[in-house]
């Protein structure tokens, strides 16, 4: 029997998400105007200096305002399909970057984060890189230690409960929920 599970986690909205995503809408306009104002003053030879000035540092800036604006809309996607279990981040509903796959396996513990072992895993010499991949702050936020290419890591994530119990399938041993 085939087991797959995916789930796509997201920022609880507020009002204040909003208003931040249309404030980078906004000054991003803004210094691309401002960008422009300079190149077109470039194209015409005058007040170079001052020109170029302004189209590095407005073009700058409307860059600045574009990755602000789209990092306001970031979504986890956590993807299981028969004991592997995949994580990507989607920026803006646009690009999708890979993060994580892993063998389920392959985890070494998997708690909630009131679990006393998370405390120790975080201040855990031996675990060399952190996945924070979760986006809500609360009660629904678990760990999983991971050996990945011959080191552990320590995951971040909030998992549903049925995903929970697929990695239980899978691995009763170190799942603890």
């Amino acid at each position: 029997m085939d087991h797959f599970r995916e789930e796509s986690v997201s920022r609880y909205r507020t009002g204040l998400s909003s208003v931040l995503y249309i404030l980078g809408w906004l000054l991003m306009i803004l210094f691309g105007i401002i960008a422009v104002f300079g190149a077109s003053g470039l194209l015409g030879m005058r007040r170079i200096v001052y020109n170029a000035v302004l189209l590095i540092v407005g073009g700058g800036l409307a860059y600045g305002a574009y990755v602000f604006k789209n990092n306001q809309r970031i979504e986890y996607d956590y993807t299981f399909t028969n004991g592997t279990f995949d994580i990507a981040k989607v920026i803006n509903n646009a690009k999708r970057k890979k993060i994580l796959s892993v063998n389920v396996r392959e985890i070494d513990q998997l708690a909630h984060t009131s679990d006393p072992g998370f405390q120790r895993a975080l201040s855990n010499p031996s675990i060399k890189k952190k996945y924070n991949c979760f986006l809500n702050r609360g009660g629904g936020l678990y760990y999983a230690i991971i050996v990945q290419e011959g080191q552990k890591a320590l995951l971040v994530f909030e998992p549903s409960e049925e995903m929970l119990k697929l990695f239980r399938t899978y691995n009763p041993h170190n799942v603890h929920i």
